[in-house]
């Protein structure tokens, strides 16, 4: 018996001396962050924050464990332990769910942002080569009226562009604008004015129509997307470079939301920014027009509206009823536990319990099939883990069911008996959906 207490004796002190270790690193590393960004800066979500967290919660668990000294003689003690461990887990989920709220780094912005003439100069001269066959600017302006998400690559939009020409151009250059990711009149906007002003010529377009668009949700339901749209001149080797109207904007800060309706709809989206953007697309063919094939990348001009979702509503949706299958799952693992009384009882056996834990399966999957059909993504998104780490408890409490009917004992179930799986039950599946978030969102 001495060998196995002076065992546990060091290893209470080794969590106390590890809990002392990450607590001191946890303040440096804290004291440093703070004054680097004057303050706990949660809206810009760095890997860093994320760091201190982790630590921080490393320090709680080992203290933890230097405190109650769970073991064989001590059961109250690994009880407490395993209330400390829920505990600290849920609090840190829920401060890595507040940091991704407030954070707006995973936003997928289209090229660089042009939000002012000087801009647009330095990004010229940053890339000569691109911009060199371009002879004439257009001022080119965008205003949007309405999107709406149609699948998971569909977006509708409707709103109006304009294009100011000057005496520079000559008439002999087309006069006209391309949508291209438009899937049907691309070519053909509706034109809605065409003015005249102290010798510039204004056109205005009216679109409305399906863009197709490729949208990242592996985040869902806190993705970040970004709704474009893309703009060409349609005369390819006109050299006509279409530039934002500047003049035509009161204020071009992204977070004013220029060039967006003030009556916008956004339909479970909440607005972030919108701004002018160029991309430089690499093109490997000349179209047949035998301008030859460069290897420079060609400037094409984007407006944007960055968005993220307005998380509360599937998270409301799914996020309470898989709580309430957590919960349930753990009560049946406690009859689990308890099935021998309980039979003489009221005669439940280990096969009932296994057959409520099939109902609970079939819901959750139900409730996977839902996200799936809700997003369409091809990619797994992130609200997904809840109900496969859910599906996958769910077999370890089956696992235990007939552990226990068939007197088996796993490595793991060790002093404790049967109450291993009940005290690890909390700390092992928050722990499992705390770190499936940070892997998600941070560290890549």
């Amino acid at each position: 018996m001495r060998g196995p207490m002076r065992t546990r004796q060091a290893a209470y002190l080794i969590a106390l001396a590890l809990g002392v270790a990450l607590l001191v690193t946890t303040v440096r590393l804290g004291l440093r962050y703070t004054a680097t960004h004057s303050g706990w800066d949660f809206g810009e979500g760095s890997d860093d924050l994320m760091t201190i967290m982790l630590l921080g919660l490393g320090s709680i668990l080992a203290f933890t464990v230097a405190l109650f000294r769970p073991g064989p003689g001590n059961p109250d003690g690994t009880r407490r332990m395993s209330i400390a461990w829920t505990l600290a887990i849920l609090i840190a989920l829920v401060l890595t769910w507040r940091t991704i709220i407030l954070a707006t780094r995973w936003g997928a912005t289209v090229g660089a942002t042009i939000d002012s003439p000087a801009a647009l100069d330095a990004f010229i001269a940053d890339h000569p080569a691109s911009f060199a066959p371009y002879t004439y600017r257009v001022p080119t302006g965008v205003y949007l009226q309405s999107f709406e998400f149609l699948s998971a690559n569909n977006i509708e939009m409707s709103g109006f562009v304009w294009q100011k020409y000057g005496p520079e151009i000559p008439a002999s250059v087309q006069r006209g604008i391309v949508l291209p990711e438009q899937l049907a009149d691309a070519y053909t906007p509706v034109k809605a004015w065409d003015i005249e002003q102290n010798g510039v010529e204004e056109i205005g377009w009216y679109f409305s129509g399906t863009f197709r668009q490729p949208f990242d949700y592996r985040r869902f339901p806190f993705d970040q997307q970004s709704v474009w749209v893309r703009l060409w001149h349609p005369e390819p080797v006109a050299g006509v470079l279409l530039v934002p109207d500047f003049a035509a904007y009161g204020n071009l800060a992204p977070a004013a939301l220029p060039g967006v309706d003030t009556k916008f709809v956004y339909g479970g989206w909440d607005p972030i920014s919108a701004h002018f953007s160029y991309d430089l697309v690499p093109y490997n063919v000349d179209f047949g027009l035998d301008y030859g094939v460069s290897g420079v990348p060609d400037p094409e001009l984007f407006f944007s509206l960055d968005v993220e979702r307005d998380f509360l509503s599937p998270m409301l949706e799914h996020l309470v009823l898989e709580a309430v299958i957590a919960v349930l799952l753990f009560l049946l693992l406690i009859l689990i536990v308890d099935e021998s009384r309980l039979r003489e009882r009221v005669g439940l056996r280990v096969f009932d319990l296994i057959v409520a834990a099939g109902g609970l399966l079939f819901a959750v999957i139900l409730d996977h099939n839902a996200i799936r059909n809700a997003v369409q993504s091809q990619e797994l998104t992130y609200l997904e883990w809840f109900p496969l780490t859910l599906e996958a408890f769910i077999m370890l409490v089956v696992l235990s069911a007939v552990l226990r009917a068939r007197h088996w004992r796993a490595p793991l179930v060790g002093y404790t008996g049967d109450l291993v799986p009940v005290l690890a039950y909390w700390p092992a599946l928050l722990g499992t959906l705390f770190l499936l978030t940070v892997r998600t969102f941070f560290y890549s």
